[in-house]
């Protein structure tokens, strides 16, 4: 009975430290295709769990890792002007069933999945740097982006419904669970503002 209380301890302890947050150091087996060592992190999506690293890596490149549990679901996370959905411009990835990634950028050009348009959007990723992690029950999405500019300070998530992927067919996104917009600031790493999007 001792020896089944210590393995069960030891797996309950094990589960918690395998956790992602910003307190515990980021031990990924498969690394991202760029340096995350440096990177500010912040929680950004409580609710969900949802962790974002970033840093200005270059002169015109902004680099960011976006965490969540990965609960069979696509993760999104987008750029808007307004901080609204529409009309603005998202990265989504997601982890199959058989273990494949994949990533995609997407135009969100009105609120019917058919108005979702994959591979459009004014968001200029980095060649050969986006990748999709899944470890310890955790989506690490990782990509660059080229800009001119900081990227717009109004981020919105995602969380797309559970066990309905996109397929890859057309990779259409069906309609998220849940969604929510900030305001961030890059500067001090904060979300000043968060509220759901209607």
């Amino acid at each position: 009975m001792k020896v089944f209380a210590l393995l069960l301890l030891l797996v309950v302890v094990q589960d918690v430290n395998s956790e992602d947050s910003c307190t515990s150091n980021l031990n990924l087996k498969n690394k991202p295709l760029f340096d995350i060592s440096s990177f500010h992190c912040v929680s950004v999506w409580d609710e969900q769990g949802y962790i974002l690293r970033y840093l200005q890596t270059d002169r015109k490149v902004w680099s960011f890792v976006i965490s969540a549990p990965n609960s069979n679901s696509f993760i999104g996370m987008g750029f808007s002007k307004d901080g609204k959905m529409v009309g603005s411009s998202a990265i989504v990835g997601w982890v199959s069933n058989d273990g494949s990634s994949t990533m995609k950028r997407y135009f969100l050009g009105g609120e019917s999945s058919a108005e979702v348009v994959p591979d459009q959007g004014n968001l200029q990723l980095v060649n050969m740097t986006s990748s999709i992690i899944a470890q310890n029950s955790t989506i690490y999405m990782a990509f660059q982006l080229n800009t001119q500019v900081t990227p717009t300070n109004r981020l919105i998530y995602s969380l797309g419904p559970m066990g309905r992927l996109p397929s890859p067919v057309n990779y259409q996104l069906s309609q998220h669970r849940a969604h929510i917009s900030t305001f961030f600031d890059y500067n001090s790493g904060t979300p000043l503002l968060s509220y759901p999007l209607t």
